[in-house]
């Protein structure tokens, strides 16, 4: 994650900032400096909506610059601040429009304006314009089918009601204003019933969109005039909502109401709101009752309660969703409950069922059942991937791989092939103009159809162009043909080990958290203003800095190499001294120690079980990453540290009633402790 506690420390003297050693890359073609000078003031220009001084860019972009790559940006954002000024340009310059996308088809603007100018055209009922552009879109956006669908039901086609119909009865996906104009389409030809709109405004109540659920429940006929104001009150205090009313068996909007409040205090405190069902939900509709208690179970089972999986036994239904039945299994792990798990693993959608934690599992469990083979045929697939979970199967099979750190290397000529592609090219300028998001866009377009030799040469068009987070994804994609080299690139090594070796941490584990924290890019930013390799907010580095006694620190340094490293080495050192294990010091990176002291159980867990039921879904995913990428980073040639077992790597964490450390190949036990200090305030 950027992540908010992501602190960190070091030496007071650091040197001069390093940059990864890497080829000159080449120019791009076109670029020129009037054209870079020109382009820069037309993106201020759209940044203050300065139409005048974009319409004066466009044509310098549409003549003597054409050729410059980032050309057609500069006629996008015309065209996009001139369809904010109103709908009728939309209509009025069509012919804009369609040259614009005949022009740029082989890129991402042309899709992103297609959609504003059909939003505009819908909103106008210019069906002329309208209908031949629908069709062209490649994307799935529900404002825009509503649209086609409003015309669709004006021309007399019933194929669309049943469209809309499956559309509202799939589930809470939130609508815009134009498809509750379809909505009201579909209630007065009857399709819209009090059956079918109760189970999307639950849905919509449970996933807190909360202006939605009313919409959607104004469509139900004889709803009680109290309903809207209502939903508002439970959702500020569930509480004095059920202390003041009574449930009414016989009245679905009170049931609704009552099962709402549930999932309100549920998401807090699990053990209460299966308390309130006993007490005030007696009445409760036996299907009701089920659901009620199945959402009970899912937030008592992320609160690590153990009375979680008693809660769904109370459910009895044979139907979880997917959100229930993975919590239902991470209940099961860490309760050591090999046949509950192996319940929710069957309870799971198809799709589910297909990711990489829920085979593992579902192998450990058959395992332990004494169903060896079946263990061993879900681990041989599992085992062919390069995950966390992946190297636990192979681990567990006896065939831990050894990575190809020496792979496939492009030829001069695949690298100017693929400098050559359009996309391509933009993405890097874009990097260089600080546009990463639109660089990202541009990029995953341009690698959307490669195959494993194109995209390892883009892997190292990126790497030479120093935009490593491109470099390391793209590399990441490959199917067959791999180069772990690409994927876990070792820059700012010398700096990186001065670190590390002064905090006495595992060179690898840090390589491991910056992969998945800035992948080596020095100047990442996160939206909350994290900063650097090892993204650090600004009050914990200062914070950190003065722990350190690092001298001439200012907040402008945090993300110098060398400072960041020193400072982020230093908070990590802090958090594995506080928490005794990595696993709990990357959670805490993360999302902080004070989160991930919670998340023990009383007992010690297995590493893997810990980091599959972190109730946070971010922190859960990072975790599982930084120590893959640990693994791979021991392995590199030339690492000082070598981790043959990944599941020793993992380790046990330490239970909240031990006295003892967590077990961890990763931490050496000659390693320093760092003095005791006390955390920033915001842990």
């Amino acid at each position: 994650m950027l992540g908010k506690y992501c602190l960190a420390s070091t030496s007071a003297n650091v040197s001069t900032a390093t940059t990864p050693a890497t080829e000159i890359a080449a120019p791009i073609t076109g670029v020129t400096e009037i054209g870079n000078r020109e382009f820069a003031a037309a993106r201020n220009a759209f940044e203050k909506r300065d139409l005048k001084a974009l319409a004066s860019a466009r044509n310098a972009f549409r003549g003597n610059l054409r050729d410059y790559p980032l050309a057609s940006y500069v006629d996008y954002w015309w065209l996009l601040t001139n369809l904010g000024q109103g709908n009728t340009f939309a209509a009025g310059n069509a012919s804009d429009f369609k040259a614009f996308f005949d022009t740029n088809a082989d890129g991402v603007l042309a899709e992103t304006l297609r959609k504003e100018w059909l939003r505009a055209l819908g909103k106008m009922d210019r069906w002329d314009l309208f209908l031949p552009e629908f069709q062209r879109l490649n994307i799935d956006d529900a404002d825009l089918t509503c649209h086609h669908w409003r015309y669709r039901i004006a021309q007399d086609d019933r194929s669309a009601l049943t469209e809309a119909k499956a559309f509202w009865t799939s589930g809470g996906r939130t609508a815009s204003d134009n498809c509750y104009d379809v909505f009201e389409q579909l209630r007065a030809a009857q399709m819209v019933t009090t059956e079918n709109a109760w189970p999307r405004v639950r849905k919509l109540l449970e996933d807190n969109q909360l202006a939605d659920a009313r919409k959607s429940a104004a469509l139900i006929d004889k709803l009680p005039a109290t309903f809207e104001r209502t939903t508002a009150s439970v959702g500020l205090n569930p509480s004095a909502y059920l202390e003041k009313e009574k449930l009414n068996s016989r009245s679905r909007a009170s049931i609704e109401l009552f099962l709402f409040a549930i999932n309100r205090i549920a998401r807090s405190d699990a053990g209460k709101a299966a308390g309130l069902i006993e007490q005030k939900g007696k009445d409760l509709p036996v299907a009701d009752r089920a659901h009620a208690f199945a959402q009970v179970a899912m937030y008592g089972a992320m609160q690590h309660d153990p009375a979680a999986l008693g809660w769904y036994e109370d459910a009895n239904v044979a139907v979880l969703n997917d959100a229930q039945a993975t919590w239902r299994a991470r209940a099961a792990l860490r309760a050591g409950d090999w046949a509950a798990l192996r319940l929710a693993v069957d309870a799971m959608s198809p799709l589910e069922k297909r990711d990489p934690a829920w085979r593992y599992w579902l192998a450990r469990a058959e395992a332990a059942s004494g169903n060896d083979i079946g263990a061993a045929k879900l681990r041989e697939v599992l085992a062919r991937e390069n995950n966390f979970y992946g190297l636990l199967a192979a681990e567990e099979l006896g065939q831990l791989p050894t990575p190809n750190w020496k792979g496939w290397r492009p030829s001069a000529v695949d690298l100017a092939a693929i400098r050559q592609r359009p996309a391509v090219a933009r993405a890097l300028l874009l990097y260089q103009f600080d546009m990463k998001t639109e660089g990202v866009r541009e990029w995953l377009f341009a690698i959307r159809n490669m195959n494993d030799q194109e995209l390892l040469a883009a892997a190292e068009a990126a790497r030479m162009a120093g935009v490593p987070d491109r470099a390391i994804g793209t590399a990441d994609r490959t199917i067959m043909l791999h180069d772990f080299s690409q994927r876990f690139p070792m820059p700012y090594r010398a700096d990186l080990q001065v670190q590390a070796k002064a905090q006495g941490l595992d060179e690898s584990w840090v390589y491991g958290l910056i992969r998945q924290e800035s992948r080596f890019m020095a100047d990442a930013k996160s939206r909350v203003g994290a900063a650097g390799l090892m993204q650090l907010m600004p009050a914990t580095a200062k914070w950190a800095a003065k722990q350190v006694g690092m001298s001439g620190y200012s907040p402008q340094r945090v993300a110098d190499v060398p400072v960041n490293l020193a400072l982020g080495s230093f908070y990590l050192k802090h958090v594995l001294d506080d928490l005794g294990h990595p696993i709990l010091a990357t959670a805490a990176y993360n999302a902080g120690p004070g989160r991930a002291r919670r998340w023990r159980a009383n007992q010690a867990l297995e590493g893997a079980v810990y980091a599959e039921s972190i109730p946070f879904s971010e922190t859960r995913d990072y975790v599982k990453k930084v120590m893959t990428n640990a693994w791979f980073y021991s392995n590199q040639a030339g690492v000082a540290q070598s981790h043959a077992s990944f599941k020793k790597m993992i380790g046990t964490v330490p239970g909240k009633l031990d006295n003892q450390r967590g077990i961890s190949s990763l931490v050496s036990a000659m390693a320093p402790a760092s003095p005791a200090v006390a955390a920033p305030a915001n842990e």
